[in-house]
C-alpha cells in the first residue's frame, strides 16, 4: 500500500515535471515565432538597363534551389500576367545576378515592371525606366479665373498647356468639374504655356450662383469654377415653427430665399439631409425678403421616427435648404 509520504513525494515530482513540460512548450512556441521572424523576403535590384534590349538584376534572400519564372509587363502591373522572358534557378545560396531580354511587346515602353515567381509561392517584383533615367515630370495644365461678366462671359488664363492642341471649353453645374458640360467655345493652345480666353455663359446656366468650367483636349484637361455674381448671395434657411407628432410640421423661411421661386419640400430619416425623401408639399418664396409659413403633413414613411430631416429644393434651380425636427408635439415660434 502506498503511504502518504510516498504520495506526497509523487506529487512533488509531478509539480516539478509540469513546469518543465510547460517550459518546453513555451520554448517550442518561441522557436516557431523566431523561425517566422527569420523568414527572409526575396528582393532584387535593377543593376543595368539597355534601352529596348535587356535588364540586369541582382537578387538576394531568395529561397535556395527553386525555379523562378521571370515576367515583364507595363509599369504599375507588378509584372502580374506579364510576358515570360526566362526561368532562373535561385541556386545554392539564393543570391544571383541575371540579365533578361525586354520582350517585343514592351519595346518603346518608358516604364516596365519585372517579376520573379516560383511554383512554391515565392515572388518578388520591381520596375525600371526603359531609358536609363526617370523622365522629367510633365507639367500639369491648369486654368485660373481672370474676370467674370455676370451671366454673360468669363475670362480664363491657361497655365502649362501643351502646344498646338485644340481645347474645347465646357461649363456645368457646381460640383461636376465641368464633365459632360455644355460646350461654350474652343481655342488653340498655340505655343503652349499661358494664354487668355473669353467664353460666354450658356443660357441654361445663367442665374446660377457658381459655375464649373473645364477645358479638354485628350488626354489633357483642366478645370476650375467661378462665382457668377457681383456680391455674395444670402444663404436661404428655414426654421421649424411647430410640430404635431406624426401629423404635421410647420416651417418658416428666413427671408433669404431668392424671390418668386417654387420650392418642393421633402422629408427623410436623420442623416440624409432630406435628400431623395418623400415629397410632402411645396411653396413659392414670394417677393424678396418674404417670410413664408408653410404647414405640411408628416407622411407614413417617417411616422414613428424620433427625428426627421426636412429639405426644400428649388424646382429646376440650384437653391436648397435643409433642417431637421424632433417628432414631438411642440410650438417653437410665432410667425
Amino acid at each position: 500500500m502506498t503511504t502518504i509520504v510516498e504520495r506526497m513525494r509523487g506529487l512533488g515530482r509531478l509539480k516539478v515535471v509540469l513546469p518543465l513540460v510547460l517550459l518546453a512548450v513555451c520554448l517550442s512556441l518561441l522557436g516557431s515565432v523566431a523561425a517566422q521572424d527569420d523568414v527572409v523576403i526575396p528582393t532584387f535590384t535593377i543593376e543595368n538597363v539597355v534601352v529596348d534590349g535587356s535588364v540586369t538584376i541582382l537578387a538576394q534572400n531568395f529561397p535556395a534551389g527553386q525555379d523562378f519564372v521571370v515576367t515583364m509587363g507595363p509599369g504599375g502591373t507588378l509584372g502580374i500576367g506579364g510576358t515570360p522572358v526566362a526561368i532562373t534557378n535561385s541556386g545554392l545560396f539564393g543570391a544571383f545576378s541575371a540579365t533578361y531580354p525586354i520582350p517585343a511587346n514592351l519595346i518603346g515602353a518608358r516604364q516596365i515592371a519585372i517579376r520573379l515567381e516560383s511554383p512554391q509561392g515565392y515572388f518578388s517584383y520591381n520596375w525600371f525606366w526603359n531609358n536609363l533615367a526617370e523622365p522629367a515630370p510633365t507639367p500639369i495644365p491648369t486654368i485660373s479665373i481672370e474676370a467674370v461678366g455676370v451671366n454673360e462671359w468669363v475670362t480664363i488664363t491657361t497655365h502649362n498647356f501643351p502646344p498646338n492642341r485644340t481645347f474645347v471649353v465646357l461649363m456645368g453645374h457646381m460640383g461636376t468639374l465641368g464633365i459632360d458640360g455644355i460646350p461654350v467655345g474652343a481655342f488653340d493652345s498655340g505655343l503652349g504655356g499661358t494664354t487668355s480666353v473669353t467664353v460666354p455663359v450658356p443660357v441654361p446656366l445663367k442665374g446660377l450662383e457658381r459655375i464649373a468650367i473645364r477645358t479638354e483636349a485628350a488626354p489633357f484637361y483642366a478645370y476650375n469654377w467661378f462665382d457668377n455674381q457681383t456680391e455674395p448671395l444670402p444663404t436661404p434657411t428655414f426654421s421649424i415653427c411647430g410640430v404635431v407628432r406624426d401629423e404635421v410640421v410647420a416651417i418658416l423661411t428666413d427671408g433669404n430665399f431668392p424671390a418668386n421661386r417654387d420650392f418642393v419640400v421633402m422629408v427623410n430619416g436623420m442623416g440624409t439631409l432630406g435628400m431623395n425623401g418623400t415629397v410632402i408639399g411645396g411653396f413659392n418664396s414670394g417677393p424678396a425678403g418674404s417670410r413664408i409659413l408653410t404647414i405640411l403633413p408628416i407622411p407614413a414613411e417617417v411616422r414613428g421616427l424620433d427625428r426627421i430631416a426636412i429639405r426644400a429644393d428649388e424646382i429646376g434651380g440650384p437653391f436648397f435648404s435643409y433642417n431637421y425636427f424632433d417628432n414631438q408635439t411642440a410650438i417653437y415660434c410665432t410667425p
